[in-house]
């Protein structure tokens, strides 16, 4: 498996949610291209088997026959593998796992098991004690995660495909799993708010703080805390980071397709634009205009934008973006609604605002603040990195705030836009 079949779920999922009324359904249009993309067969029962019964010697001695929905044997077709269970979508599937758990400890030989609605995937073992399901899951996803990094879970799943199932390591594989995703909670849980974890906050200023340690000495410390929490963020976030991350989205882009070019009018006169305009652009078009290439440095801006405005509460959906061969912008609801206008090609990146410059100066403080040039914003403020934007989204919200006061522009005859005038989005996850 590879990311390109979860893709391509993921576009079936979308297209046709609004269709899948039921758990037939369900099958037919999701599960069933699932387990083709882990290279099983359905269609063939010395793989696959449907309506799997096996029986079940419940306390009184008797034995009780159960079903589930799907059954993936090993290539000899007499060892289950593992067995699927569908639901309705939008069902409970945690609350609805017990038929798993029947299934694990009556099987010795089984050991994974898998229970979804067709969109959601929650994958079960019996990690902790042999034939005694786990109270959770070790690895899950969604379809409609669209934070998903779809490279790092294709490859996760591949260890459950046809060619490569391993039980052995398959289990090693599922604890590290559940190990990785404990630790990802814990430290996100301290990062959020570090003086709720005593232990963690001790930790952290045992080597600082000598003092006596009160319960005020302790809530000071919390807020101390909090503040360094993004700066390190920052600091962790160096060039290896920076390149992998662009790696990851370029990955994830890869078969998006490419924006068309639309005519309109424009704002912004050339010679207004020149101290911004970006080097390293792509080669002008038929028509001598400058041609339209989005970055993967401009994507990566829009996301975490996008994030920033998504944890202030605004919709994901909402948040558009519109590429020119001068500046990204990302909008409001509109096309013509910007309030973050990235400059990232040249040799000093910079993001452009409404926010009047002494009050962009204030929130911003501790960055390079200037008056934007006439026509393209009102101010500018100069970053080193992407992520920086992070410490900046109180000016972010700011200038979103500012631009519903602010008069619709058209768009400029360079901007990437889709056929209705909205701008040609890429999909964006994790």
């Amino acid at each position: 498996m590879d990311a390109n079949h979860l893709l391509e779920l993921v576009k079936r999922y979308q297209d046709n949610k609004a269709f899948i009324s039921n758990e037939e359904t369900a099958k037919i249009a999701l599960v069933v291209p699932f387990i083709r993309s882990l290279g099983y067969d359905p269609s063939v029962p010395r793989e696959v088997r449907l309506e799997y019964t096996a029986d079940f010697v419940q306390g009184d001695g008797k034995k009780l026959p159960d079903r589930m929905d799907f059954a993936i044997f090993d290539q000899t077709g007499t060892k289950p593998l593992i067995v699927i269970e569908t639901k309705p979508l939008g069902t409970d599937l945690k609350a609805r796992a017990q038929q798993l758990a029947r299934y694990l400890s009556q099987l010795p030989e089984l050991h994974f098991g898998i229970i979804t609605d067709g969109c959601h995937y929650l994958f079960f073992g019996d990690l902790e004690n042999p034939n005694v399901m786990d109270p959770e899951p070790f690895f899950t996803f969604s379809l409609e995660d669209t934070k998903s990094d779809w490279v790092k879970v294709a490859k996760f799943l591949s260890k459950f495909s046809r060619e490569a199932f391993n039980a052995t390591t398959l289990i090693t594989d599922a604890e590290n799993s559940r190990y990785r995703q404990g630790m990802i909670d814990k430290l996100a849980s301290a990062l959020k708010a570090p003086g709720e974890h005593e232990a963690f906050l001790r930790w952290l200023t045992e080597d600082i703080y000598k003092g006596k340690r009160t319960t005020a000495v302790m809530e000071r410390l919390a807020d101390v805390a909090r503040e360094a929490i993004e700066p390190t963020l920052l600091r962790v976030m160096g060039d290896d980071f920076l390149n992998k991350l662009k790696e990851r989205i370029q990955r994830l882009n890869e078969g998006a397709e490419p924006a068309v070019a639309q005519e309109g009018a424009n704002v912004v006169k050339p010679d207004s634009a020149k101290p911004f305009e970006p080097e390293g652009r792509a080669a002008p078009d038929e028509k001598g205009r400058a041609a339209v290439e989005t970055t993967e440095t401009e994507l990566e801006f829009f996301g975490v934008v996008r994030d920033i405005c998504v944890k202030n509460g605004h919709a994901a959906e909402d948040i558009l973006y519109r590429d020119t061969a001068s500046y990204f912008n990302v909008s409001f609801k509109r096309p013509t609604k910007w309030f973050a206008r990235f400059f990232g090609n040249g040799k000093r990146k910079s993001i452009v605002t409404w926010v009047p410059v002494d009050e962009a100066r204030a929130i911003a403080a501790g960055f390079e603040v200037e008056a934007a040039p006439a026509g393209l914003g009102t101010s500018r403020v100069f970053i080193e990195s992407v992520p920086q934007v992070w410490a900046l989204k109180a000016l972010v919200i700011r200038s979103l705030e500012l631009s519903k006061t602010v008069r619709d522009e058209p768009p400029p005859p360079d901007a990437a836009t889709q056929e209705d005038g909205k701008p040609a989005l890429k999909v964006i996850t994790g």
